[in-house]
């Protein structure tokens, strides 16, 4: 399910994928949950968003 996604993430431009990046850091933050705050912040990454 999340290569699909990723395949359509790298038609982003850098700069709106880094911007997509920072959003998700962001709330990633927020999360209360330490399993899911750090399945948030890897997110990113595993999506191919950071190069």
């Amino acid at each position: 399910m999340i290569e699909p996604v990723a395949v359509l993430l790298q038609d982003l431009s850098e700069q709106d994928r880094q911007a997509l990046a920072d959003l998700i850091h962001h709330f990633s933050q927020q999360e209360t949950d330490p399993e899911r705050q750090l399945t948030a912040w890897e997110a990113p990454e595993t999506l191919g968003l950071l190069t």
